[in-house]
């Protein structure tokens, strides 16, 4: 038997600041993690390879024209067995080449009745989709099985995952990939994770978790958990600066390896002062006369009460000053009292790991719960932004106590 490779990354979030100064970063990233890779015997994606459910047209193109590049050259790996799934739905396409698996993330998921921008891949032949379902493979007599749990509401994963019930394949290297918060990494006072590592089944080799942005590997159950990262920052979140990059196994060693190139991340957190514009120039001089690849991001963080009688500077003239060398963005929590509760909302939000899409929906559910309505939350939001007005009418007019 000769060597294994296997080449797993997640959260591309292809389409993030589509047009504007990181918006070529997904898919260079991208491009990178596949044409690096084109002696893999197999690819794995656990999540969010789109920043949105409906991506752009061009978004979408651009991202199925680097995935075929797997598709042009020799690959040995045989699909031989499809658990959960049926075999039907992966297209003759799919297994020319290297297989790529892939599950839909958070940024992805669509209701039931509609098709995800994962699924569309599959159908055009490029992937294979998986949710709550497992395909086996043969590598070079090797059999590798990838169990895939897809991006579902955080309060319904213990639930669901544990309806599935998935069990390791005897015989097989087992990866367990999925796409969710869990306890141990995540807290959201708004939509708290449902799941912990310690629900997750026995018996895998490797558990994957796509959806949060830094990589991570240590010993679970036995096996290895892998958090692959993602390929690009997309947030203030503290996690952004870490190194990007994707993960190989080898069939019993796991390595990280970081992108060749790529857009560094800064983050200033400071306390108002009197001579905060003086420290923020001085600090951004500094960052700015190191040598990058790339322009990097730097993320501003002001905290603090102004003066009575004094305003809150402007800051935005750092984003002018700098714009040849650096992307500035500034946030503060900078307040009067009777502000303070809905900025403080405001800060939550940044901070928590969550989409725009999964922070209305948390607002939408406690609204509606405090409006004492009896609803599939989740159901009238995917209505809601799928645009179908009238089924969430129907559905708000049957669902109040």
């Amino acid at each position: 038997m000769g060597r294994l490779k296997i080449v797993m990354f997640s959260d591309c979030h292809c389409g993030f600041d589509f047009g504007g100064e990181r918006g070529e970063d997904p898919f260079e990233t991208l491009d990178e993690a596949i044409s690096k890779n084109l002696d893999a015997d197999l690819v794995i994606i656990a999540g969010d390879l789109f920043d949105t459910r409906v991506p752009k047209q061009e978004v979408f193109a651009r991202t199925a024209r680097i995935l075929s590049k797997t598709r042009n050259v020799p690959c040995a790996t045989k699909l031989i067995e499809t658990i959960g799934k049926d075999r039907s739905e992966i297209s003759p396409l799919a297994l020319m080449g290297i297989p790529v698996v892939v599950i839909h993330g958070t940024h992805e998921r669509r209701s039931i009745h509609m098709v995800n921008p994962i699924q569309a891949l599959e159908h055009a032949g490029l992937v294979i989709h998986l949710h709550r379902s497992s395909v086996v493979f043969e590598i070079d007599g090797k059999k590798v099985a990838v169990h895939g749990f897809s991006g579902v509401p955080d309060r319904y994963a213990f639930d669901i995952l544990k309806e599935w019930s998935p069990k390791p394949v005897e015989d097989a290297i087992n990866i367990f990939v999925f796409h969710q918060s869990v306890k141990e990494y995540v807290y959201s006072p708004l939509d708290p994770p449902s799941l912990s590592l310690d629900d997750l089944p026995d018996g895998f080799d490797l558990y994957v978790l796509g959806h949060l942005h830094w990589h991570e590997i240590k010993d679970l159950k036995g096996g290895k958990l892998v958090l692959t990262g993602s390929t690009v920052p997309t947030s203030s979140h503290v996690s952004e600066s870490d190194t990007k990059g994707y993960v190989v196994f080898d069939g019993r060693n796991v390595q990280f390896v970081p992108f060749a190139s790529q857009r560094k991340v800064y983050r200033v957190d400071l306390k108002y002062t009197d001579d905060v514009l003086e420290v923020i120039n001085r600090r951004l001089e500094e960052i700015s006369s190191q040598p990058h690849d790339k322009k990097p991001v730097v993320w501003v963080k002001i905290r603090g009460t102004v003066p009575q009688g004094s305003s809150i500077p402007d800051f935005s003239v750092f984003q002018k000053k700098f714009s040849d060398r650096l992307i500035v963005r500034i946030n503060h929590s900078l307040m009067t009292e009777d502000a303070q509760e809905s900025v403080e909302a405001l800060r939550l939000f940044r901070e928590e790991k969550l989409s725009p899409e999964e922070h209305g929906l948390a607002l939408l559910r406690k609204n509606l719960e405090t409006a004492g309505c009896k609803i599939n939350i989740d159901e009238l939001f995917d209505f809601l932004v799928e645009g179908n007005v009238d089924e969430a009418f129907t559905l708000l007019a049957g669902g109040r106590k």
